[in-house]
């Protein structure tokens, strides 16, 4: 289950969520015990989540910056730490957390917008309208995947317990998603277009059981996506894929799971051969810098190609590890794909992004 990252809770709820970080700043009122809470904790920080107040961590847990989790309890009133539910945690995935690492949001004072999905995924009370012709662009998600299984969300995973040295993607990117997305304005995320008008990426949907691949396109999927072993394909299609250039006026409008495949490792193809790749490959094992990301992409792509990416990073041990580059893009993608004109035609993140790029990380080498 992909529980709701703070983006998607302010989309639902603006005014809540900044109601909620101002007031991380007060105390609340005082007595002493331990209080059941219905709510998500909302995490402003990547805290050790352990399974005793302030010790004793099975498996190094930490937080995702501005993801949200159930929360159970706090340990007090005032309190000083939340009980909240970790997915996937070892030994048990109710861990506790100090309050001053994010917010606290009640189920109650969370009101539903009616273009929002329903809880659990389901679908919206009412759906929004369509998409407006011609006014969708895309973040093309790639990951380094080392970096990614070297996660506590994908140590789990078959294609990580199954990558060695000697496989694709432990030295070139692989294929997340291709996300179409208004990146002019940063409310606008589509998603679940095949199932009614489409909704707000606000939650995760049941993944399709099949998807009907040529068996062309899945061989190659099998190479450049390594998540397609646990059924990453089976979400993609139906969440992002499902959407793409649904807001096409021309010939090219709709597409099926062959385009959309075959145009997303189009663009991957395009940076696994450009200097980015090289870079990271010649830096296994090593710290790369924002800075120095967003220069190759310049030199690679021309002069401001590096404001059009975020660099993703997840705390493994205390430490920051690469797993993705996000990168705009806007206009039809081709095969091959001229990735240097759907970068500079895409606006700058500061302009699309809620999140931010982390400053530097670990290129995770895979040694067996």
């Amino acid at each position: 289950m992909r529980y709701p990252t703070l983006r998607d809770l302010h989309l639902r709820y603006p005014a809540l969520v900044a109601a909620l970080l101002l007031a991380t700043a007060f105390a609340m009122p005082a007595q002493a015990r331990q209080v059941g809470l219905d709510g998500y904790f909302i995490a402003l920080s990547d805290c050790e989540a352990t399974k005793k107040k302030d010790r004793d961590n099975p498996g190094n847990v930490r937080l995702e910056f501005r993801h949200a989790y159930d929360v159970i309890a706090r340990n007090a009133t005032p309190g000083t730490h939340y009980q909240i539910q970790v997915p996937g945690a070892p030994v048990t995935e109710a861990r506790w957390v100090a309050m001053r690492c994010g917010a606290f949001a009640s189920s109650a004072s969370l009101v539903q917008q009616e273009d929002s999905p329903a809880p659990g995924g389901g679908a919206p009370t009412e759906p929004s309208s369509a998409l407006p012709p011609d006014s969708i662009e895309y973040v093309l998600a790639a990951t380094w995947q080392p970096g990614f299984c070297a996660t506590a969300a994908g140590q789990g995973k078959a294609e990580c317990q199954s990558q060695t040295s000697e496989r694709y993607d432990a030295t070139h990117f692989s294929l997340h998603g291709l996300w179409p997305d208004d990146l002019d304005d940063t409310a606008i995320f589509p998603c679940y277009c095949d199932r009614g008008s489409p909704i707000k990426c606000s939650s995760s949907q049941a993944r399709d059981t099949s998807i009907d691949l040529s068996p062309e396109v899945m061989e190659r999927l099998r190479v450049a996506m390594p998540g397609v072993r646990s059924g990453l394909h089976l979400h993609e299609w139906p969440k992002h894929g499902s959407c793409y250039e649904d807001d096409e006026t021309g010939p090219d409008a709709n597409a099926t799971p062959d385009e959309y495949f075959t145009e997303a490792m189009a663009a991957l193809d395009a940076l696994n051969a450009s200097p980015v790749r090289d870079l990271f490959a010649s830096h296994l094992d090593s710290i790369l810098t924002r800075t120095q990301i967003e220069e190759v992409f310049n030199d690679a792509f021309g002069n401001g190609a590096g404001e059009r990416i975020q660099l993703r990073c997840t705390k493994v041990t205390g430490e920051n590890i690469i797993t993705e580059l996000w990168i705009s893009l806007k206009g039809d993608i081709r095969t091959p794909a001229d990735l240097e004109s759907l970068i500079q035609a895409a606006p700058p993140t500061s302009i699309s992004a809620n999140s931010h790029s982390c400053s530097s990380g670990r290129v995770i080498e895979v040694i067996r």
